[in-house]
């Protein structure tokens, strides 16, 4: 699954941790992204909510119990380069895709993981492998991401601050009956790294990578990214793979869980996922002792 040619040299290990991402050139197989490619059609669907809303196609909680992904989380290489970057002992959380149509989908404006690390403690570590489907020109079609060196602008503080403040703010309002709207929710989101300044620090140290079918991109969830529109060119679809891990010692964030669920009661949608309701029930549980993951192994990365 994963390429046995892919080597981590120590210089790329010091430069995910200075800057929480790393470009891993020829980490799949092709085997393995021709089978994604074949399949992912039958997972993705149109957004939920209108925060999901900047691209065509998505979904969470993809490909569990598919044994093509389970051979990968097992493969004895995937596992050392997981641990040789980060350092710990890493779990597979869930699979997830997003997908751009040309000249149409703006995908996320810069953002952290909210959602998908959204029953996590902010000081806790998680991770997300992100692949393409399709070859990624920066100079041409675009369509890729574009994220921040952590050792400029480190979105630890979104986690810590900005993101439980916004929650709160939020059901403080609908509390005084102050009627707030989805399009003040998402003002609310996304306007702390989206505003003109700050959004032009993040456009400046912004990289934004060449990707071949079959590179990926690993990054901590510290790291503010973007996504970049699918421009004029003969990709007609950019999906991409994607998969995040949090470390084994990680625990339950109850709060942070359980505030996602304002705006989707509020406002009436459904969202993508559960998973953050169903991973844990008590404030500090470990993850990995979840009953979701029973009898699955193969998600523990330790070696």
């Amino acid at each position: 699954m994963i390429n046995k040619k892919f080597s981590l040299t120590k210089d790329q290990i010091s430069d995910f941790q200075e800057k929480g991402f790393l470009l891993l050139k020829g980490f799949y197989y092709p085997e393995f992204v021709s089978y994604i490619k074949s399949t992912i059609g039958q997972y993705i669907d149109k957004p939920t909510d209108k925060y999901q809303t900047g691209f065509s196609r998505l979904a969470f909680d993809m490909y569990d119990g598919d044994e093509v992904v389970i051979g990968l989380l097992k493969d004895p290489a995937f596992k050392k380069a997981m641990k040789d970057l980060t350092g710990r002992n890493m779990f597979y959380a869930q699979a997830l895709s997003f997908e751009l149509e040309k000249l149409k989908n703006k995908g996320f404006p810069w953002h952290i993981g909210t959602q998908s690390f959204g029953y996590h403690h902010a000081e806790d570590f998680g991770c997300t492998i992100w692949a393409p489907l399709v070859n990624i020109n920066p100079k041409g079609q675009r369509g890729g991401m574009a994220y921040v060196p952590k050792n400029r602008v480190n979105g630890d503080y979104l986690y810590s601050h900005i993101d439980p403040s916004v929650f709160s703010m939020l059901q403080q309002k609908i509390d005084a009956n102050e009627n707030p709207t989805t399009d003040d929710f998402v003002q609310w989101r996304d306007g702390p790294l989206n505003d003109n300044a700050q959004m032009a620090i993040l456009n400046h140290f912004g990289v934004e990578d060449e990707f071949e079918v079959g590179d990926a991109l690993i990054f901590d969830k510290y790291v503010i990214h973007r996504s970049i529109m699918l421009g004029e060119g003969e990709v007609d679809i950019r999906a991409a793979f994607v998969m995040r891990f949090f470390c084994s010692e990680s625990t339950y964030d109850a709060k942070r869980a359980s505030d996602l669920e304002i705006p989707r009661n509020y406002f009436k949608y459904a969202g993508p996922t559960k998973f953050h309701l169903e991973v844990a029930k008590n404030e500090g549980d470990r993850l990995v002792d979840s009953a979701l993951f029973a009898g699955q192994e193969y998600r523990d990365l330790s070696i």
